[in-house]
Formats: C-alpha cells, sequence, structure tokens
C-alpha cells in the first residue's frame, strides 16, 4: 500500500470518529435537561416570575417577590418534583444547623460536634408540619463546600426573613 493511501484512510478514519464523538455529545446535551428550564417551565405553568434563583446539589429554588412565593425543583431519579410555599402562609424562617457528637479519646472527657446539615426551616402560621431546604448536607457534600453553601444559606435566611409578614400589635 502506498503511503497516500494510508494516511487517507487514517485521516477518513479519524474523520468517522470525531463525528461520532460530537453526536454522543449532542444526544447526552439534549438528554440531560436544564434544571433552570425546568424551573421556568413550571414556574410559568403557574404564573411565577422568578427574581432570584439559586442551584443547589440536586435542586433549584426560584423566587417570585411579586406573587411572594417560592418554588423548589428537586431532582429524584431524572425526574423532576415540584414544591411551592407561599410566604403569605410562613409565620417564621430560621437558619437551623444540625450537629452530630463523635466519641473522642479516652484523654478528652468531652465528645466532639461535628457540623451534620444547614437547613432553612420554614414555620407555618396554620401550625402546619414546618418544611425545610437543605442546604449542606455532610452526606452529600464536602467539607470545602461548607463554607459557600453557609454563606447561601444565610442569605437566603435574611433574604426571606425580611419577606415575611409579621404581625402588628396596635395599642389604643
Amino acid at each position: 500500500m502506498s503511503p497516500i493511501s494510508i494516511l487517507f484512510i487514517l485521516v477518513a478514519f479519524l474523520a468517522l470518529c470525531f463525528r461520532s464523538l460530537t453526536l454522543f455529545s449532542d444526544f447526552a446535551k439534549k438528554k440531560k435537561k436544564d434544571p433552570f428550564l425546568e424551573l421556568s417551565r413550571e414556574g410559568t405553568a403557574n404564573d411565577l416570575v422568578f427574581c432570584s434563583q439559586e442551584m443547589l446539589q440536586n435542586k433549584v429554588i426560584g423566587i417570585d417577590g411579586i406573587h411572594r412565593k417560592i418554588m423548589i425543583l428537586e431532582k429524584i431519579r431524572n425526574k423532576y418534583n415540584c414544591s411551592l410555599i407561599s410566604l403569605n402562609d410562613v409565620q417564621n424562617c430560621k437558619l437551623v444547623t444540625r450537629y452530630v457528637s463523635s466519641d473522642n479519646d479516652a484523654k478528652n472527657a468531652s465528645p466532639k460536634k461535628n457540623l451534620f446539615a444547614i437547613e432553612l426551616q420554614f414555620e407555618f402560621k396554620n401550625r402546619a408540619e414546618a418544611a425545610s431546604i437543605i442546604f449542606y448536607d455532610s452526606l452529600v457534600n464536602t467539607a470545602r463546600e461548607l463554607v459557600l453553601l453557609k454563606a447561601k444559606a444565610e442569605y437566603w435566611s435574611v433574604m426571606l426573613s425580611k419577606m415575611i409578614a409579621k404581625p402588628v400589635k396596635v395599642r389604643a
């Protein structure tokens, strides 16, 4: 075989490999849904317009300040589950940090507390069970993500606490 024919076969093979890789990449992109696009679709179905959005591990949070609603879109087994919280029904919004204690050496008498989870907890006016959004979970997130996720949780806690209507007592 001449070197020109070998070179032609090699170039044709490389071109075929490159084309097949781009087809697989396009297929993977189409298969993977964008969570923000899905949040937008769900928001449109509920007549919501989001002024702020946040992406967490497997969920997206969107807030509609005009209608005073929070939408939480969580991906579970390639399907999105949607939850809606009305801030008109929320009595209190607080940041909760949960710790788990671990036993130390015999030298130290007190057990060491390790951060287990940071969550934003909503207490409702009608005394229903509290709902929460988990920002940090030590089983899922790494220690490197702790500072960033804690800052995000604090930001959302402050922002949503300001939006909650507090009852005003009037004295005559």
